[in-house]
């Protein structure tokens, strides 16, 4: 497939922000829809521009765009800003939505240098990629597909033991998508090197082993803020809190974030996104 035509307007957006980003030498990579047809060849429309960078870098990002003519705005403190023109938005991302991680500067160090809209950039690493995306398994969107895709057409190239350590210690959620992989292609199990499969498969063997280490830990609420909270009103631990404290952020910033997901549900406003 060839790159989706967006038109002219949408293209100078987007471009300029690559510019006056450039320009500042505000360090950032491209995510999003660009990055998966760039390491797939599959294109689709999108609705935005996604581009990561740690948190340090963010405020120095949002305040060259508003001096540059764009509105910024921070709808989630913890991972996301917006810089509007007109219609048309740039996605500003700096950590999970789930809170498992922020943005940090090897996602900078590994990205893969390359041109898009005529600037020059950096890509995000495909490990990157996969690591995050694997974190977004929601009721409204889920990400597997582009997962499995990337490992599909990357898999030769794929550091396997930098994306284990990405992991680490949410591992299992990895051996799902080696699993889910090989259901959906079931003739490319050599797409993925034995060793780490066999390393997948023998630390699970373990876990039977010993005993439950946390009973009633719910960590779905790393992949989905939604589907989970009825498990967290009914006494289960949210598995999110440690992740919450080590980037510096409250159990009180949780619990806002779980009430205004709380809402959502209520208004009946969680629904599938029209493109992801």
């Amino acid at each position: 497939m060839q790159p989706v035509i967006v038109s002219a307007e949408e293209q100078e957006v987007h471009a300029n922000a690559l510019r006056i980003l450039n320009l500042s030498r505000v360090q950032y990579v491209v995510a999003g829809a660009a990055a998966v047809g760039y390491y797939t060849g599959l294109w689709r429309d999108t609705k935005d521009l996604d581009l990561f960078l740690a948190p340090e870098d963010v405020t120095a990002a949002l305040t060259v765009l508003a001096a540059n003519g764009y509105t910024v705005e921070v709808p989630a403190p913890h991972w996301l800003a917006h810089a509007y023109c007109g219609p048309f938005y740039v996605d500003l991302i700096f950590g999970f939505g789930g809170w498992r991680a922020a943005v940090d500067e090897q996602w900078y160090d590994r990205g893969k240098p390359t041109t898009v809209l005529g600037q020059p950039v950096r890509m995000s690493p495909v490990e990157d990629l996969i690591w995050i995306k694997a974190y977004v398994a929601h009721r409204e969107r889920f990400d597997g597909a582009d997962i499995l895709h990337m490992i599909n057409a990357c898999h030769e190239s794929i550091d396997w033991r930098r994306l284990l350590r990405r992991f680490e210690p949410c591992w299992q959620l990895l051996l799902f998508y080696v699993n889910l992989y090989q259901f959906v292609y079931p003739s490319n199990r050599s797409d993925f090197p034995a060793w780490i499969v066999h390393e997948l498969v023998e630390r699970w063997r373990e876990q039977q082993r010993r005993p439950v280490e946390n009973p009633l830990e719910c960590r779905g609420t790393l992949i989905d803020r939604y589907s989970f909270l009825v498990d967290i009103r009914e006494g289960f631990h949210d598995a999110r809190e440690q992740w919450v404290l080590a980037q510096g952020w409250t159990l009180n910033d949780l619990q806002e974030d779980r009430d205004e997901a709380e809402r959502t549900v209520k208004e009946g406003n969680v629904r599938p996104a029209r493109v992801a």
